[in-house]
């Protein structure tokens, strides 16, 4: 019960507030490192990101349309994957750093190097390669315009236009530039690709 001083008044003294002050301060104290710890926890918890993988792992990936259920290796790239685990050979391996573009692959919608990304990372999104396309529209322009000559960078120059095409049915000469920057022709052969992208959208809106 509340203390009563020596004037007759009741009520809490100095000595209790005191003391209640004391043990609110401590209290603070050491509740402050308790929370950044708290913190710091989350905060780890967080840039973890998804859990570790180890060992063979088994993923699906929808692959042209099929849902294909392969045995990897968590660092297992795409194109390894796809070219030496599911016998999809359309993206070719040349410089294995994501600097020719002959590995490029569209994963939802997007040309992606194929060669720098893991296969893990690409469940549950739709990847396409050379193999799905028709072969009366892209490949079909390319024959026609002479835009190959050694052959290993044209499969990913169909794949990038045909990521362009079905973004930008009717492209300008800039915006197929644009479009096929990330990948390169060692041969030289690209006033033929240019006009074969052309080529093709002019196909494709002759369909529609």
């Amino acid at each position: 019960m509340p203390s009563q001083d020596p004037r007759g008044r009741s009520g809490p003294s100095r000595r209790d507030f005191l003391r209640g002050s004391g043990v609110a301060a401590a209290t603070a104290v050491l509740t402050a490192p308790a929370v950044d710890a708290l913190d710091e926890a989350r905060a780890a918890e967080l840039a973890q990101g998804p859990p570790v993988l180890s060992g063979d792992t088994t993923i699906t990936l929808q692959v042209n349309g099929q849902a294909r259920e392969v045995v990897v290796e968590p660092r297992s790239t795409l194109l390894d994957t796809l070219r030496n685990r599911l016998d999809v050979t359309g993206p070719k391996r040349v410089c294995d750093r994501g600097s020719c573009g002959a590995c490029t692959v569209i994963l939802d919608g997007d040309p992606i190097y194929a060669c720098t990304t893991l296969a893990v990372s690409c469940q549950g999104h739709a990847i396409e390669t050379l193999e799905s396309f028709d072969p009366e529209i892209v490949p079909a322009a390319f024959h026609r315009n002479d835009a190959l000559m050694c052959g290993y960078c044209t499969p990913g120059f169909v794949t990038a236009c045909k990521a362009l095409l079905d973004k930008n049915p009717n492209p300008t000469l800039e915006d197929v530039r644009r479009g096929l920057d990330g990948n390169i022709c060692r041969c030289g052969t690209y006033v033929g690709v240019l006009q074969a992208a052309l080529d093709a959208a002019k196909a494709l809106r002759k369909e529609a």
